[in-house]
């Protein structure tokens, strides 16, 4: 693995961090996590947003 995948830029000064710490160590941004669950919900919502859009393109492709 890079070094620079399993680091992160804190939004705060854009300085590089570990991508696990909680608290940035340089200016002590508190870094939001993002559950995994919140992700695949919004993955599987994107999906169902656009599957309307797939079946047009289907319909006027026949």
């Amino acid at each position: 693995m890079s070094e620079r995948s399993a680091n992160r830029e804190c939004p705060s000064c854009a300085l590089f961090i570990d991508a696990h710490a909680d608290v940035c160590p340089y200016c002590g941004y508190d870094l939001p996590r993002t559950a995994s669950s919140i992700k695949v919900a919004a993955i599987v919502f994107a999906v169902l947003m656009l599957w309307p859009l797939f079946e047009l393109v289907r319909y006027l492709l026949r």
